[in-house]
């Protein structure tokens, strides 16, 4: 399981797709999801939920977040929106997030779906017009979110913190790190640091640098000309048997057999 911080550029995006494969992530946006045909199960932070047909699902900023299509194909729409698009909930972003991210039969509220239907009638319009168009929709599909979802206040420093600490395993995962590393460099314990990892990501430190390591290195045996000796020891092995028992934990195969595919592809 590959978990992420995304830096986000755009102050909206507004997708539809038939498939939600996303790793785990986090970001600084709020994302929305409506579902109009399939099943998704979604997940923010510890709160799981299961969309339907008509249902809507939230994810705060700076939540972890993903989702588990369990059919082959879905209809969604996903908008991803800067808070700075709507300063006046800039304090209930901040302070709050929702007891369950889930809306069930959003879109029989008549509000919410022809909201909706005006963004995306609007998404791809270039006139100056249109993102204070977009702004104001925005605000009128939060107030009706917020009217009906439960809100219960976060403790913004484990936010905060989990943030710091994805962020550094992201940036460092090819150097020697461990939970002492980590703890050292961010002057916090390394029982929460795994606590975290264990409670809240749901896999443990150790595999989850391993699959940084590994997706960095399915890139280089895919697009690069470097032995896979030194592919382990640039993604942060020590040495070549690790980097194969670790690789075949997570691709079912090693690096070698990974390569010659791809090249056949």
């Amino acid at each position: 399981m590959y978990f992420h911080f995304e830096n986000k550029n755009k102050s909206y995006q507004l997708m539809h797709l038939n498939r939600l494969t996303a790793d785990p992530h986090m970001h600084g946006h709020f994302e929305i999801v409506i579902l109009y045909d399939g099943i998704i199960k979604c997940v923010a932070d510890d709160a799981e939920v299961t969309l339907h047909p008509k249902d809507l699902f939230i994810s705060f900023p700076n939540q972890i977040h993903y989702y588990m299509c369990q059919t082959e194909l879905v209809d969604a729409r996903v908008i991803i929106i800067t808070p700075d698009a709507c300063p006046e909930y800039k304090d209930l972003f901040k302070r709050y997030i929702p007891e369950i991210p889930i809306l069930k039969d959003a879109l029989g509220n008549p509000n919410i779906c022809n909201t909706i239907e005006t963004m995306y009638q609007y998404r791809k319009d270039e006139s100056e017009y249109t993102e204070p168009l977009l702004r104001g929709a925005t605000l009128i599909l939060l107030s009706e979110l917020f009217r009906n979802l439960k809100m219960i206040s976060k403790e913004k420093i484990n936010v905060d913190l989990a943030k710091d600490i994805i962020h550094y395993c992201y940036e460092n995962y090819d150097n020697d790190i461990s939970l002492q590393s980590i703890a050292d460099t961010l002057h916090i314990s390394r029982y929460y640091i795994s606590h975290l990892f264990s409670k809240r990501l749901h896999i443990s430190f150790s595999d989850y640098i391993n699959s940084l390591r590994v997706k960095r290195a399915c890139e280089l045996l895919k697009h690069g000309e470097m032995t896979i000796t030194e592919i382990a020891y640039a993604v942060g092995y020590n040495s070549t048997r690790t980097f194969n028992r670790c690789f075949l934990n997570i691709r079912g195969m090693t690096p070698k057999e990974y390569r010659q595919i791809k090249k056949k592809a």
